[in-house]
């Protein structure tokens, strides 16, 4: 590579939901964590169930590793989530949950933060889930700019947002019209949205890329799930390269999930060995 750095490689808590915080990041420090993701959820740091005393908690600890985090991500899909909703309560609920992302990240020192831009019941019209979604995000962006935070989008199948093709995604940065919101990659959203990394590209924008999900997958479809680097059958290689060609600069978060509950730290070891084998 001639632009990519190891630096740009950021490990997360995501496959550490079903372990305490303390645990989590002891191993993630143990790997030699500096930068990463932090996946806001239950018991790590649940958006909701927390406030300033949790915030300052987290941040002492953080610090105490020598770690920083360079996105918040709350769960938004296994819990009730969705700023596109046709119910305005949840509509109402879910914002002050965004709101608050923000403002925790803010206080957390991060600049990033990433997320769905909800999604509308399959049996009515898209473009009114769509036209809500343009209403919150419009206002997000607003209050993310007073902050000094970037709200990162990502692309997915539409029973989890109306961003449903990395096309989706320019087309919201330019409804929008805000220097605040910008677009991400994810490689398993890719594969559910049939695209390439190439044509992922060339929809978003190069200048409009600032975050990435990376992770394997299978490409026959026969999971979804994020697989550990160089387990899957995506050519991962290949994907850095068109990065490396456009001169990303932004982070490339691990993201695995499912199946390594049980054994996080030997997951995120094995695909924390990968890319720095190739991020020098």
């Amino acid at each position: 590579m001639k632009h990519l750095k190891s630096s740009q490689i950021a490990l997360s808590n995501f496959p550490y939901y079903k372990y305490s915080l303390d645990y989590t990041l002891n191993s993630l420090e143990k790997l030699g964590a500096e930068s990463i993701e932090l996946y806001a959820c239950d018991p790590h740091f649940h958006i909701d169930d927390c406030g300033p005393a949790q915030v300052k908690i987290l941040k002492k600890k953080l610090k105490d590793r020598g770690m920083k985090v360079i996105c918040v991500t709350p769960e938004q899909v296994k819990y009730p989530i969705n700023i596109a909703s046709v119910n305005p309560e949840c509509r109402r609920r879910s914002m002050e949950t965004y709101t608050k992302v923000i403002q925790y990240a803010t206080e957390l020192d991060c600049q990033t933060v990433q997320f769905f831009a909800g999604w509308g019941p399959l049996d009515q019209p898209y473009e009114e889930a769509w036209s809500r979604s343009v209403d919150s995000l419009g206002f997000l962006a607003d209050l993310a700019e007073g902050y000094g935070i970037t709200i990162t989008i990502e692309a997915a199948d539409r029973t989890l947002t109306v961003l449903t093709g990395t096309d989706k995604i320019r087309k919201m940065i330019e409804a929008i019209h805000s220097k605040n919101l910008r677009g991400m990659i994810d490689t398993v959203c890719l594969l559910a949205c049939d695209e390439t990394i190439d044509q992922a590209i060339n929809n978003i924008g190069e200048n409009n890329i600032k975050h990435f999900h990376f992770s394997d997958v299978m490409m026959d479809k026969s999971t979804l799930d994020h697989i550990i680097p160089g387990q899957g059958t995506m050519n991962l290689d290949y994907v850095l390269e068109k990065m490396d060609g456009i001169k990303y600069d932004g982070y490339f978060s691990i993201e695995l999930m499912s199946p390594y509950e049980k054994q996080p730290e030997e997951a995120m070891k094995k695909a924390a060995v990968w890319m720095r084998e190739r991020l020098l």
